[in-house]
C-alpha cells in the first residue's frame, strides 16, 4: 500500500491540500526499504516541497534497545490479516514520538501501521501535542497481545 496503492495516494493528496492551524511542513512515515525504491509519501513530499522522514528505528537502533530480535521475530508475522502486538512495540513508538517531538518540523503527517495507530496517539497526547486521527485501510487486520492469545483488539 505505501508503495504504489491509488487509493492511498488519493487520500494523502486530500490531507496534504488540508488547511491546518500551523502550516504542514513534514510527513513521517513507518518505512521499510523491502517496500520499494520510494513510497507515495516520499514522492508527494517531494512534489509538494515538504520534508519527508522515516519515522522508525533503524536495525542499529533496534539492536541498540535490544529489540531488533523481538521484532524480527514477531509471531505469526507471515500470516494474513492477522497482526501480533509485542512488547517492544512501544519501545519503537516512544522512541517515535521522540523523532517526531524533535524534528520541530510544525505540521506533521504521521504514517504508520494500524498496528500503532492508537497507541502512537495516545503517546502523542500524552505529551501534550494536538493529534487529528484519520485513519486508511485496505483490510482490518486482527490484532492480539503476544503472549496472551486470548486478547484480540
Amino acid at each position: 500500500m505505501q508503495h504504489s496503492e491509488a487509493g492511498f495516494e488519493g487520500l494523502l493528496r486530500a490531507w496534504i491540500g488540508v488547511r491546518y492551524v500551523e502550516p504542514l511542513t513534514a510527513i513521517a512515515e513507518e518505512y521499510h526499504e523491502a517496500i520499494g525504491y520510494s513510497s507515495v509519501a516520499q514522492r508527494l513530499a517531494a512534489e509538494y516541497g515538504l520534508r519527508w522522514y522515516n519515522l522508525d528505528m533503524t536495525i542499529e537502533e533496534k539492536q541498540s534497545a535490544g529489540i531488533l530480535e523481538e521484532q524480527r521475530n514477531r509471531p505469526r508475522m507471515f500470516e494474513e490479516a492477522i497482526t501480533v502486538r509485542v512488547s517492544s512495540d512501544d519501545i519503537r513508538e516512544d522512541a517515535w514520538v521522540e523523532k517526531l517531538i524533535q524534528s520541530a518540523s510544525g505540521t506533521t503527517i504521521a504514517i504508520c501501521g494500524y498496528l500503532h495507530y492508537d497507541s502512537l496517539v495516545a503517546k502523542l497526547q500524552e505529551k501534550g501535542h494536538s493529534v487529528d486521527k484519520r485513519l486508511y485501510l485496505e483490510t482490518v487486520p486482527a490484532i492480539s497481545i503476544a503472549n496472551d492469545p486470548t486478547k484480540w483488539q
